[in-house]
């Protein structure tokens, strides 16, 4: 049977209200799509992260009224208009599936939907489809695994602060991390995270905590974060505090106009530098003082 599609932006307005009133008035599916090409990355604490422009999709069934939707659904818009069109209904979710590849990052690192077969001689990453586990396609996400592909990570400890859904924590495990820690403000993110771990069976070397429980004293060798170049500012004594004397970092979601400021941010614990370019991303990597 065909659908009804609706779309619109929003802009910075909080979407949480506007799916209320789109599945009261009858919406069977609603999705959230990034308008441009931002990451959605680990907010502050206590900050709720949305992109710059959220697209806001649904399906109404085929005999909705538009001029109904329009009217209800005018007094939560601001500028924006809706938009309305005819699909016609077929597998969504196979068809989604059905475009995933695995992927490889650096040398030795692939990132590999369920289905797919694994190559050989490599260290994976095997994930569910779904909308919390990244893939790596972002280049915040993609530099930092690629980092961590050329890293010697035999033995060492690691901590993937901002973790998301835990990728890059699993993946430093893949490539032969002695353990790590996956912290988040976020406690969807920690749920998605300790089950990424149990599918590429890892859980029993990754800590899943929320940033206050992690204890100073464990003292990390290698750090990976993928948050906003704010929060790596606000959270530099923090962080820092948690890593040995001549840790390796690598830190990501920076633009590359804002590179200077966080190496400014850092430098009484690190020496950093844009190591890695893609698009308007940088990747800063270095050594905490003290080695």
């Amino acid at each position: 049977m065909p659908w009804l599609q609706l779309e619109t932006t929003l802009g910075l307005q909080d979407p949480g209200q506007f799916e209320e009133a789109l599945e009261a008035l009858g919406a069977v599916a609603v999705w959230l799509r990034d308008a441009g090409d931002e990451p959605l990355l680990e907010p502050a604490p206590g900050e709720t992260p949305l992109w710059s422009n959220t697209l806001v999709a649904a399906l109404f069934p085929a005999d909705t009224d538009q001029e109904t939707l329009s009217t209800q659904l005018a007094g939560l818009l601001a500028d924006s208009a809706l938009s309305f069109s005819r699909v016609e209904d077929r597998n969504w979710h196979a068809e989604w599936q059905a475009g995933l590849q695995p992927a490889r990052y650096g040398n030795r690192l692939w990132v590999v939907p369920a289905g797919c077969d694994a190559p050989a001689d490599s260290a994976v990453v095997h994930f569910a489809p779904g909308m919390a586990f990244g893939t790596g396609e972002h280049p915040t996400t993609r530099m930092c695994l690629e980092w961590l592909d050329g890293q010697a990570l035999e033995g060492t400890r690691v901590l993937d602060y901002g973790c998301g859904s835990g990728l890059l924590a699993i993946a430093a495990l893949q490539l032969g991390a002695a353990g790590a820690c996956a912290t988040d403000i976020d406690p969807q993110a920690l749920d998605a995270t300790r089950d990424n771990a149990i599918n590429n069976a890892c859980l029993d070397r990754l800590e899943v905590l929320y940033p206050e429980e992690i204890k100073v004293a464990e003292q990390y060798d290698v750090l990976a974060a993928n948050i906003l170049s704010g929060t790596l500012i606000r959270l530099g004594p923090v962080i820092c505090e948690l890593l040995q004397p001549g840790a390796r970092l690598a830190l990501s979601g920076v633009l590359a106009d804002q590179a200077s400021q966080v190496c400014a941010a850092w430098s009484g614990w690190a020496d950093l530098r844009v190591s890695t370019r893609i698009d308007d991303w940088v990747l800063l990597t270095g050594l905490k003082h003290g080695s």
